[in-house]
């Protein structure tokens, strides 16, 4: 939940704990470090021996760089759950700080850790074993890993137009945190925004990482009065582009929870996405609302990878507008769609969407007779849930993927029970 913090990983915590009981009984002789691969977590290798003392240890699945032990020796590690901590802010102030230069790199490992040490013992899910000896991104492993009540409050510009600045562990309230064209470099990270991040100018690069999104915004009570007044996801009534969740290009988020959004992040151009969890939608149900929901959308050069992602609002549909398209849209309204990667991510059963995903070649669109529109699109072992209907989407886990247009790839997409999902 936002406002809550990432439990501290503590993996090699554990693993250390585990040395020293298993140095003390049969002698430990060699442990050898496996950096996880950026992109999809290959299996590691499990422990063979036979040594019965257990272990009581208070662990995190996710780690950005996993220490696997090959000694011969398997112990039972119990996993607890942190606590949560509240979401208020303190009235410390603390101003932004200036880096010469960024060093967030634009991907991050993913988990190698087992599925006995995933949060959720339910795997393809948030926190759950992601079947590749990692597992995907949830409340647990994504955002901040400190309080918000721990927090200082931002106390800095809104809009930024210095290269290289740093936020680290603060309170954001900026309903719109503006990039400019001159605040290339510019960082997010540990922290929580209340608002949502947008480039008024050009595309200077920028990086999210370790923090929290809430573009949640205050609405009326529903004109028949079916609902109260309170927070729903940002978006416009009238369906045009609004400054929520993290729209431009030339960005890359990491390990980052985004919810009260119509759509988490939109990448017009050369974006990285990883490791993260979206989720959130709940869409004002008023009637004037004709808001459509996602929780990615992708124009050009996204890199999508191993996130979990869900447009999860489900109602009440109060015309035949509100409510969510897929978790993964990609219309060529504004350009051709093209040379996006989507590789090991799990999209989330989306009941009221059309469809779980969508793979760029969808006709009757201004760029849809481009020659370049929908072509590579590369869709590769990708973890489809079900639901409840069997299909992911009302109509089933993805539309207009063109298979025979140039570059296009498909490839070890499959639903949650291993069966393989083909292009659509």
């Amino acid at each position: 939940m936002p406002g809550s913090p990432r439990p501290v990983r503590a993996v090699l915590a554990v693993m250390a704990v585990v040395g020293v009981v298993i140095a003390s009984v049969v002698g430990l002789t060699s442990v050898s470090s496996l950096a996880s691969p950026v992109g999809h977590p290959t299996r590691s290798p499990r422990a063979t021996a036979t040594v019965t003392q257990t272990v009581t240890a208070y662990v995190t699945a996710f780690v950005t760089a996993t220490a696997t032990a090959t000694a011969t020796v398997t112990k039972t590690v119990t996993s607890s759950p942190s606590s949560t901590a509240p979401t208020s802010s303190a009235p410390t102030s603390s101003a932004p700080t200036s880096a010469p230069t960024s060093s967030v790199p634009t991907s991050a490992p993913t988990s190698t850790a087992g599925p006995g040490l995933c949060a959720n013992a339910t795997p393809d899910a948030p926190d759950g074993a992601d079947g590749a000896g990692g597992c995907f991104p949830g409340p647990t492993t994504t955002g901040p890993n400190t309080p918000a009540s721990m927090l200082p409050v931002y106390s800095g510009p809104c809009t930024i137009t210095s290269p290289n600045v740093v936020i680290d562990s603060q309170v954001v309230n900026c309903r719109t945190l503006d990039v400019t064209s001159k605040a290339g470099g510019f960082v997010l990270k540990n922290s929580y925004l209340n608002g949502g991040i947008v480039q008024s100018s050009g595309s200077a690069s920028f990086t999210v990482q370790d923090s929290s999104i809430d573009s949640s915004i205050q609405y009326p009570a529903c004109s028949d009065g079916s609902c109260p007044a309170g927070k729903y996801a940002c978006g416009d009534t009238n369906n045009q582009t609004s400054d929520c969740g993290v729209t431009g290009s030339n960005f890359t988020i990491l390990r980052t929870e985004i919810v009260g959004s119509n759509r988490a992040a939109y990448c017009e151009s050369s974006c990285v996405i990883q490791n993260s969890y979206f989720h959130g939608t709940n869409l004002w149900p008023d009637k004037s609302n004709l808001a459509h929901a996602s929780s990615v959308r992708e124009e050009q050069g996204l890199t999508l990878r191993h996130n979990s992602l869900w447009c999860s609002y489900n109602g009440p549909f109060v015309n035949g507008e509100i409510g969510c398209s897929a978790n993964l849209t990609g219309y060529p309204d504004f350009a051709p769609i093209k040379n996006n990667t989507v590789d090991s991510n799990l999209f989330i059963a989306s009941p009221g969407s059309g469809f779980c995903a969508y793979g760029g070649g969808t006709a009757n669109k201004p760029y849809s007779s481009d020659p370049s529109n929908a072509t590579n699109q590369k869709f590769t072992n990708n973890v489809f849930q079900r639901g409840g209907n069997g299909k992911c989407g009302d109509y089933g886990p993805v539309t207009d993927f063109l298979s025979g247009r140039t570059g296009n790839v498909w490839s070890g997409n499959s639903y949650s029970d291993g069966t393989t999902v083909g292009p659509s």
